[in-house]
């Protein structure tokens, strides 16, 4: 009986680690070479400003353009409101102007939906390639039962809510922009109660989502870690009492081999979090760099009294605002599950 524990025991604390610990590194070097990914430990704040920077004058070039094109159009409708012989006049230069406004903010509408719908399904490829290494390196760091809680619920969910976001919100902005619209070119259809709904809905639904999961995975991993830690102490004392002589060094062993795993699951949380901190960047920005043109362009329309051009341009930024909050979401869902593994210990 007593050589059936000790084997038990040398399976139990030496196999996983031995066999695929130096395999993890592997993998994870292969992942951060695929999506090119530095880790942000290894930026100075020098270096991460002039990132920024760089993102910046790459991304705002095209907004410029749109701010100016579209102060042009406000200034014209000013000009052409203070010249014109009658409120017929002034109603038909109000819609031609607007159409032309919301035909000029089409392109940055679909080249934003199509940036973040690629930076989406690239985070959700990144997690799905990711989330397996990340659990069997937790696995092998002594959290055997929370492991399987990354590699079962966490996948599944964050998922789920890849998809959410893939085919039924971003896709729908256009919707929202089209109903804003309408409301602003026609008189008889109010549209914009519709419209508030929406925005409310989504943010909403992605706080509810969002919510659960944090919790459920927080009250999982609870569980869990207190059924790994009293699973490596039980197997450490029997490694004590069941081995004669060598027994103490056996479990100093173990501890030294846990630890060094430790610090194995740190660099992948690492890699994780960088990953999706880098991937979202350009999108960040663009978007921070659409919305303050346009709430300088909300300035300019109430200095010109293009208060109908404001309405659309203001529709142009709810769907910023709200695209924002989408992927602010999503990154602390992510930011939040691979931080309290990151934390998590086996309690040797």
């Amino acid at each position: 009986m007593k050589k059936l524990v000790i084997v038990l025991l040398c399976f139990f604390f030496f196999t996983p680690v031995t066999a695929y610990g130096a395999d993890y590194e592997q993998q994870l070097d292969d992942i951060v070479q695929d999506y090119d990914i530095e880790l942000l430990s290894d930026f100075s704040l020098s270096d991460i400003a002039d990132m920024v920077a760089e993102y910046l004058k790459e991304q705002s070039c095209y907004p410029l353009k749109i701010f100016f094109r579209i102060s042009a159009i406000m200034l014209i409708f000013s000009l052409s409101q203070a010249l014109s012989n009658g409120a017929t006049d002034v109603k038909v230069t109000d819609n031609i102007c607007t159409l032309t406004v919301f035909i000029t903010l089409l392109t940055p509408i679909n080249s934003i939906l199509t940036t973040v719908s690629e930076n989406l399904f690239s985070v959700k490829n990144f997690m799905v390639t990711f989330l397996p290494v990340f659990s069997g390196i937790t696995m092998a760091s002594g959290e055997f039962t929370t492991s399987m809680v990354y590699s079962g619920f966490f996948l599944a969910a964050m998922t789920a809510v890849s998809q959410l976001c893939l085919n039924v919100i971003i896709p729908s902005v256009k919707l929202f922009v089209a109903i804003h619209i309408s409301d602003t070119l026609s008189p008889h259809i109010r549209l914009e109660s519709l419209g508030q709904f929406y925005v409310k809905a989504v943010k909403n639904l992605m706080k509810v989502s969002v919510s659960a999961i944090c919790f459920m995975l927080t009250l999982q991993t609870t569980i869990s870690q207190g059924k790994d830690t009293l699973a490596v102490k039980t197997g450490k004392i029997l490694a004590g009492t069941a081995i004669p002589v060598i027994g103490s060094a056996l479990q100093d062993a173990v501890s030294g081999v846990y630890a060094a795993m430790e610090s194995i699951k740190g660099y992948a949380g690492a890699v994780g979090l960088s990953a999706t901190v880098m991937i979202f960047i350009p999108s960040i920005i663009m978007l921070s760099v659409y919305w303050l043109c346009t709430q300088r362009l909300c300035v300019v329309g109430d200095i010109l009294g293009a208060s109908t051009i404001n309405k659309c341009v203001n529709g142009f930024t709810q769907a910023i605002e709200l695209i924002l909050a989408v992927i602010f979401l999503y990154m602390i869902m992510l930011i939040f599950s691979i931080t309290i593994m990151i934390a998590l210990t086996n309690g040797v």
